[in-house]
């Protein structure tokens, strides 16, 4: 994957990101401002088959005895409604491979709106998750990357996450302050797909 970071001279605390190739990736916290925006190429059957094989290839609990915890986030801000039917199939695919792989609690965390930032509770059941998904519908609003890092963070201090994947198409946040909380949670050991 290339990740490439351009900063704006009229904003300089905000920056545009491009990604090329693959990627696998209940605070109250307000969205801060605005940014530029790059769109990213959706996932692809690909990505999403590696990282069923990944699933099926980690231990089904925790070195504590524990199941799995992974945090999924979806950017529900408009841009996104012209492939969201396509990506609920894909992802709710994805759910059921994991359930029947077993071992992994799944929690899903959406954002949209000007400031709704939402999060399921922890989840085994693939049905479960797949619904729950099906009822998201697309607002427009900007990106709130940073509430879904913060909230993976508080949840990671409770008890143990083992990753966090984000699915969304932009950037509109300082990156500054998503660097920070990425890093924590880089830090305490949380891999971000």
């Amino acid at each position: 994957m290339l990740l490439s970071l351009a900063r704006h001279a009229a904003r300089p605390n905000y920056c545009s990101v491009t990604l090329r190739g693959p990627v696998t990736a209940k605070s109250s916290i307000p969205q801060t401002g605005q940014g530029s925006t790059a769109p990213t190429s959706p996932s692809t059957s690909e990505s999403i088959a590696a990282f069923v094989e990944a699933v099926k290839a980690a231990p089904k609990v925790t070195g504590d005895g524990q199941r799995g915890r992974l945090v999924f986030a979806l950017d529900a801000t408009m841009s996104r409604q012209p492939t969201w039917d396509m990506a609920c199939q894909l992802q709710g695919d994805m759910f059921h491979e994991a359930g029947r792989i077993g071992g992994l609690d799944v929690q899903l965390v959406y954002f949209r709106g000007m400031n709704e930032c939402r999060a399921s509770r922890w989840a085994s059941d693939p049905q479960r998750l797949a619904s729950i998904m099906q009822k998201i519908e697309c607002q427009g609003g900007y990106t709130q990357i940073g509430r879904v890092l913060r909230h993976t963070l508080a949840e990671t201090r409770e008890r143990r996450v083992q990753a966090l994947v984000y699915v969304g198409d932009a950037l509109e946040e300082p990156i500054d302050s998503l660097s920070v909380a990425a890093g924590e949670l880089g830090m305490l050991g949380v891999p971000i797909f």
